[in-house]
């Protein structure tokens, strides 16, 4: 019986309900006295995020209604949540990932990305995920490996995409039939009908993440007429229901002003969204186009309108690209990975290249393969961390790591960045650094001799 499975996890869980009937009381202090507790349990590679979250609590941050707001979730979603998330992912997981790294000498992610399905009912425009085959889903006996193989290295949170991943009938049955697990999907909301909503509501252990790109304008000009509307109808149901929820925005040139105005916000603060994930456009997958990434300038006021936003509302949103410095750069191969459908192991949902598959080999093996160790022991790819990824800001060494390990494109047309896009993306690289140098240097100066 391991350490976490024991005494030391039942201290744990009852340290986690006494957490509950503070933060339950809807008072500030009672809030602060459970972080309190939360840190107490946390691993000490962990107890820095627990403190700096109780410190905005005590100064009365937006964090504080974000606290509340799970709290106010159905029982079974928050149940699931503190008993998935936060008991299992964060607290008994990260001993066990840290366990599994000394015995067998590699990492462990913190997440597994796992594509089901790529089929899908809408056909968006720069879809990432467009050219991969929509002929065949994976099995659910080989995702419930996967799970199996995760639980035991000590992941318990899985991201969900696709494809849409609503087309998969068995979806709620696996998620139900995993209860250790958090499941965060990603969905184009528009096939959560109330049948499925309920589900959710009863299972509790699934946070959806809706694809939206903005206003009615926009987000219906890339995703189809009246898809807009059913998301916001879809997020006040989930609302309604106490199920938690978030957003997921694809950032390009024509949008990245309006997803950080009030005015897009606000509203979905006021329709319960706890979060906010933020991509920017990668020219990968249908119709690749270069003209629509953000300029490096673009970038770097899109950061800055992140942070305001996260410091000012009752939501927390995330730049994946502006918040690298948060984790020491890109993570992709060292805290997540993405299998597909056909099984192929991704560094991640925009680098479409593999070395193995999930058929053939262990999760183990897969993140233990040259494939990824080569992407780590480069990492982080700049020592600007507000330059972090391998195929825009540092484009060389995804072409070197390419030619290195024998990587191999998982789709028809994943080399255009390599190859197509080469001297587009150098160029872009170089006017990236030319800006952000200098806004790195304000934000580390170097330090005296």
């Amino acid at each position: 019986m391991g350490r976490t499975d024991g005494l030391y996890g039942a201290v744990q869980r009852g340290l986690v309900k006494e957490m509950l009937k503070l933060a339950a009381s809807n008072n500030k202090k009672n809030i602060v006295r459970a972080f309190e507790l939360a840190e107490k349990i946390t691993p000490d590679n962990h107890k820095g995020e627990v403190r700096f979250v109780r410190e905005k609590v005590e100064a009365d941050h937006p964090a504080l209604n974000i606290a509340r707001h799970v709290l106010d979730l159905n029982r079974a979603c928050r149940d699931g949540f503190i008993n998935s998330f936060v008991f299992n992912a964060l607290l008994r997981g990260s001993q066990k990932r840290q366990d599994f790294t000394r015995r067998e000498g590699i990492p462990t992610p913190f997440t597994i990305l796992v594509s089901p399905t790529m089929r899908c009912n809408l056909t968006c425009e720069g879809c990432y995920a467009a050219e991969y085959s929509p002929d065949s889903d994976m099995t659910t006996e080989l995702l419930q490996s996967i799970v199996d193989q995760a639980n035991d290295m000590g992941v318990y949170l899985f991201t969900i995409l696709g494809g849409e991943p609503f087309v998969r009938e068995d979806l709620f049955d696996f998620c139900g039939a995993n209860p250790d697990a958090f499941f965060q999907i990603y969905t184009n909301g528009t096939l959560l009908d109330d049948d499925k909503i309920a589900r959710m509501a009863k299972i509790g252990n699934v946070a959806p993440m809706l694809s939206i790109e903005g206003d009615e304008h926009m987000t219906d000009e890339r995703r189809g007429r009246g898809v807009y509307r059913q998301i916001v109808e879809t997020m006040d149901k989930l609302h309604d229901a106490g199920v938690l929820f978030g957003y997921s925005a694809t950032v390009t040139k024509r949008n990245w002003r309006m997803l950080i105005n009030d005015a897009f916000v606000d509203p979905l603060v006021t329709r319960g969204a706890s979060i906010g994930w933020h991509f920017l456009y990668m020219p990968v997958g249908r119709d690749p186009d270069t003209s629509l990434m953000l300029t490096p300038a673009e970038r770097n006021e899109f950061r800055k309108g992140i942070d305001r936003i996260r410091s000012t509302k009752a939501m927390f949103p995330i730049d994946f690209w502006g918040d690298a410095p948060w984790v020491k750069g890109c993570i992709a191969g060292k805290h997540y990975i993405h299998i597909n459908n056909e099984g192929w192991v991704e560094p991640c949902i925009f680098a479409h290249f593999a070395t193995d598959n999930i058929k053939d080999v262990s999760l183990k093996e897969a993140f233990g393969s040259p494939f990824f160790q080569e992407i780590r022991r480069r990492q982080p790819f700049n020592h600007n961390l507000l330059m972090p990824c391998m195929l825009i800001d540092n484009p060389h060494h995804s072409r070197e790591i390419v030619a290195k390990t024998g990587a191999h494109p998982t789709h028809p047309g994943a080399e255009v960045m390599l190859t197509e896009l080469r001297n587009d993306l150098d160029r872009y690289a170089a006017e990236v650094e030319r800006v952000y140098e200098p806004v790195w240097s304000c934000m580390h100066p170097p330090k005296p001799e």
